[in-house]
């Protein structure tokens, strides 16, 4: 097995074993009306406040139809190892706070068949394919295809909850803790990139 396909598989194995053991969630905070470098730094903010609530997070890369066309932004594969049995409702509020579309909720063994992942809509924006607070079942989840209302991409290859790029590690010292906390409690627009 070539190297570039054991890690298509590894990451894809991944999703399947966080799901098969936790509740797993998806989001991102990339608006198509800021910049790049504004995007970089909402999505910096949610992942610090993702971290200091103790999930699990890893990046990806992803296609999604925002206010009716289709765009690419970075995001993020959630999951709730401490299984508080909060990450619905954290996600839902975070996509609220970060005016996203939706959210993802991909309860526990929703990849295996035995639930179902769904969007839930998080913005009151008119043209929207999703409505606030509508819920938007999968019926199954798949390694290796393609969605036509959210697709991501690990290494070139398709998820249609989310795709692994790199999963982030949490800080290592105190001070390292502490300063992801600090990060987490400030505004977006404050933030270095």
């Amino acid at each position: 097995m070539k190297f570039k396909h054991y890690l298509k598989e590894s990451s894809l194995s991944r999703i399947w074993k966080h799901n098969k053991e936790h509740d797993c969630g998806a989001l991102s905070a990339f608006r198509s009306n800021y910049s790049r470098k504004e995007n970089e730094q909402r999505n910096k903010s949610l992942l610090a406040k993702l971290k200091s609530k103790g999930y699990g997070v890893t990046k990806l890369n992803g296609i999604y139809p925002e206010g009716g066309k289709e765009g690419k932004e970075n995001s993020f594969f959630v999951v709730d190892l401490n299984d508080s049995g909060k990450l619905f409702d954290d996600l839902k509020k975070l996509g609220e706070h970060f005016d996203q579309d939706s959210i993802l909720f991909i309860p526990k063994n929703s990849i295996s068949g035995e639930n179902k992942a769904f969007l839930f809509g998080t913005n009151h924006e008119k043209n929207n394919f999703i409505s606030y607070g509508q819920k938007l079942p999968f019926e199954k989840g798949k390694l290796g295809y393609k969605s036509p209302i959210y697709t991501s991409y690990v290494n070139g290859r398709p998820f249609i909850f989310e795709d692994v790029e790199n999963e982030v590690l949490n800080p290592q010292t105190g001070y390292g803790n502490w300063a992801m906390n600090v990060v987490a409690e400030k505004d977006w627009r404050d933030i270095e990139i």
